[in-house]
C-alpha cells in the first residue's frame, strides 16, 4: 500500500520518464478515475472531467512532480495540473505508444513516443485537476516526515495525551507520510512498543524515534526505487521486518512477533525487542 516511499517513488517515475516534456494527448480507459476531489470513491466523478483535465495539462510543458506527505502532486506550464492519489495499489506504468495498456490501467497521458499509464486494480486511486497544485497537496496536514525530519524534541511536542504512538503516528497531522507497514517498522527499530502512551514518552526513546522513522523512510525508497516498482500485495518482495511476519521469529532476537489491533488497524511488535516498560 502507497505510504510516503511509495510516492515518493512514484514521484520520481513521473519526472524520469516525463519531466519537462509536452503532454500530447490523453488516453481515458474509465472516465471514473477522473474525480472532483482527492477521493476513494468511483462515485466522486467530476462531471466535466476529461475536459477539466485536458485544459490544464494537454498540449502543456510538464513540470516537476511535487509530494507532501502521501499526497503527490503534477504541475504543467502554467502552473495548473493534477492531484495523483494512489489510493491503495495504484501506480504509474511506462509503455510505448505500440504496446497494448498494462492491465486495470485507467487513464494514459500521451508523451512523444512514450504513454504513462495510471494503473489500478482496487479502484481507489484517481486524478483531480487542479489550479494550485502545490497548495492542495499540503492542505490541513503536517511537516513532511521525509523532507522535514523532525527532531525527538520536536516530534515530541506533537505527539501529547494518551494515544497510543502507534496511532498518532498515523495521524497525517502530526507527521505527514508515515503509514501502517513504515510506523510498525519505526518503532521496531526504535525500541518502543506500539501500545505505548504518547505522553509518557521521555526524550530519549522520542529521539530514537525521530532518528527511526526518517531512517525508516529514507531506506525504503533508496532500496525500492526502480522503473519496475510492485508492492508486496501484489506479489512483491516483502523487505520489512515485521508487516506480514506475525507468528514468525523476530529477526533480532528470535521471540515470536506478536500481532493486534489499534486505532482498527493491524500491528505487529517484538514483545521483546519493545518491551511495555520501554
Amino acid at each position: 500500500m502507497p505510504e510516503l516511499p511509495e510516492v515518493e517513488i512514484a514521484r520520481r517515475q513521473l519526472e524520469r520518464w516525463a519531466g519537462g516534456q509536452r503532454l500530447r494527448g490523453l488516453k481515458i480507459l474509465d472516465p471514473a478515475a477522473i474525480r472532483a476531489r482527492r477521493s476513494t470513491r468511483p462515485r466522486d466523478e467530476h462531471p466535466h472531467g476529461e475536459d477539466a483535465l485536458r485544459q490544464r495539462v494537454v498540449g502543456r510543458v510538464a513540470g516537476q512532480p511535487i509530494r507532501h506527505g502521501k499526497r503527490l502532486g503534477w504541475t504543467f506550464e502554467g502552473d495548473a495540473g493534477m492531484q495523483i492519489h494512489l489510493g491503495m495499489t495504484g501506480q504509474w506504468m511506462r509503455r510505448t505508444p505500440s504496446e497494448e495498456p498494462p492491465r486495470f490501467a485507467k487513464i494514459g497521458l500521451e508523451f512523444d513516443g512514450v504513454v504513462l499509464w495510471f494503473a489500478d486494480a482496487r479502484r481507489f486511486g484517481c486524478l483531480v485537476p487542479e489550479d494550485r497544485v502545490a497548495d492542495a497537496i499540503a492542505e490541513a496536514i503536517g511537516p513532511d516526515a521525509w523532507l522535514t525530519p523532525l527532531s525527538g524534541v520536536e516530534l515530541g511536542a506533537r505527539l501529547r495525551g494518551r494515544r497510543a504512538i502507534k496511532v498518532a503516528l498515523l495521524d497525517q497531522d502530526v507527521l505527514a507520510g508515515v503509514g501502517n507497514i513504515h510506523a510498525v517498522e519505526a518503532l521496531w527499530n526504535a525500541g518502543i512498543d506500539p501500545r505505548t502512551p504518547c505522553g509518557t514518552l521521555e526524550a530519549e526513546p522520542l529521539e530514537r524515534l525521530a532518528e527511526a522513522i526518517f531512517h525508516q523512510l529514507d531506506e525504503a525508497i533508496r532500496t525500492q526505487d526502480t522503473d519496475e516498482f510492485q508492492y508486496v500485495t501484489q506479489g512483491g518482495d516483502n523487505p520489512f521486518a515485521l508487516y506480514g511476519r506475525a507468528g514468525e521469529p523476530c529477526l533480532r532476537c528470535g521471540t515470536s512477533i506478536a500481532q493486534d489491533r489499534l486505532g482498527g488497524r493491524s500491528t505487529t511488535w517484538c514483545p521483546t525487542c519493545q518491551p511495555p516498560s520501554a
